[in-house]
């Protein structure tokens, strides 16, 4: 009797063993279906014990594991909140960076070409009817000096015009008015107080009279040729000073608060590599273009002695300087509809999402109006796949958790839909 009890603690032994390890694999099992879940894809609020196919869109679930590192799992359920490891942030290539206040100073690039100043553009044109008998500037880019001799012409109406004044003159009553009036004319026609008083001297009659100049300039273009008959406002000459020069930019609407009247830009054209002209914006034109969403800006820059013609073409530069800011870097601002979302390191592992207002763009960082603070720590890359992992969770939109931002109708469309949707199957 006393052997066959001994003989039974061995058996005993084996069965306690057995059940030992029976009871760990259901533990182990039971933790492994606990963390995992069957989901959607494209519908992330889809979630099963098994697989299947998706009730919304019929795509096949795929499984998803639970992270049950300690203490993660904890805080991943804090509302608008997402928790990454260090080996996660590695692996998403997730850095960040501290919000921190810079010189908000922005550089401006924009096609331009370069164009005569409009004032500066003039039009001799013929104050009578007649023939060109000599042309004494017949090139086009002649210089001409107010006063210089630029044709001589044969025309009745001068001849006519001078005759008067003579009558006038010699009239017995020696009327001033008629006399005056005569000289008006010949004015008018252009005759220099010279060539009147030459005529006044002399008492002859010239049968043709010389042209001169009434302004400074280049001659842009020549009109007529010796031996033509001209009428009476017919173009001969057009005339422009070229010393200064207008610049027109075409700048982009988003980009206008960066221009301002009076601040200096710079001009870069082909033709001269290297080299940088400075110049002021003089005008801002009050519409903008309905195809290119552009304006026009206008500034003025010297043509360092004709080296800048018109019509060259160049990139200008405008420099704007709003003194100091809050800046991040642009990729980590994520654009969701209406939104601007920044997710923002809260603690270790931890981020949370944030809205922020932005202002303007400076460079590769987008200054900071309202929604964060100096000094706080955001994502600067890695923020879409943060955003990506934290919408696989919850099922909402970029940065929004327990339907937070959602007005009352689309919260309560959301819980409707979640209601139709049987989740255990």
């Amino acid at each position: 009797m006393k052997k066959t009890k001994y003989s039974l603690i061995p058996v005993a032994i084996f069965l306690l063993f057995l059940l030992f390890v029976f009871a760990c694999s259901n533990s182990n099992d039971a933790d492994k279906n606990k963390n995992e879940y069957w989901t959607c894809t494209m519908h992330p609020q889809v979630r099963k014990d098994g697989p299947g196919a998706c009730p919304i869109c019929g795509m096949d679930l795929i499984k998803k594991v639970v992270d049950d590192t300690v203490g993660v799992s904890d805080k991943s359920d804090m509302g608008g909140m997402i928790a990454l490891t260090n080996d996660k942030q590695t692996l998403a290539n997730v850095s960040t960076v501290k919000v921190k206040k810079e010189n908000l100073k922005k550089e401006l690039t924009a096609y331009s070409y370069l164009d005569f100043v409009e004032q500066n553009r003039k039009t001799i044109p013929a104050k009578f009817s007649g023939r060109i008998e000599k042309l004494f500037v017949d090139k086009t880019g002649d210089y001409i000096n107010k006063g210089q001799q630029l044709f001589e012409i044969y025309s009745p109406d001068l001849v006519q015009a001078q005759n008067e004044f003579l009558v006038a003159l010699n009239s017995g009553n020696a009327n001033s008015t008629l006399i005056e009036a005569s000289k008006k004319k010949l004015e008018l026609f252009g005759l220099t107080s010279n060539q009147i008083e030459n005529l006044r001297n002399t008492g002859q009659i010239s049968l043709t009279l010389s042209y001169y100049s009434p302004v400074n300039g280049t001659v842009i273009e020549k009109k007529v040729q010796e031996g033509m008959y001209i009428s009476e406002g017919a173009p001969i000459y057009e005339v422009a000073e070229l010393s200064t020069l207008w610049n027109i930019a075409e700048v982009n609407e988003s980009d206008l608060s960066a221009v301002k009247v009076g601040s200096k830009v710079k001009l870069k054209l082909k033709a001269y590599p290297g080299e940088e002209f400075t110049g002021r914006v003089t005008f801002i034109y009050p519409v903008i273009n309905q195809q290119t969403r552009t304006v026009k800006v206008r500034s003025e820059f010297s043509s360092q002695n004709n080296k800048l013609k018109p019509q060259m073409y160049g990139e200008t530069i405008f420099y704007s300087d709003a003194g100091t800011g809050l800046l991040i870097p642009a990729d980590a601002v994520i654009f969701s509809g209406n939104r601007n979302v920044v997710w923002t390191k809260t603690s270790d592992g931890m981020f949370e999402a944030r809205d922020v207002q932005l202002g303007q763009k400076f460079g590769d960082k987008y200054q900071i109006l309202s929604g964060l603070n100096e000094g706080e720590e955001v994502a600067a890359s890695g923020g879409f796949l943060i955003d990506s992992e934290s919408q696989l969770k919850t099922g909402m939109p970029s940065g929004l958790q327990h339907g937070d931002g959602l007005n009352p109708d689309e919260q309560k469309e959301s819980s409707d839909t979640m209601q139709g949707m049987d989740m255990s199957k």
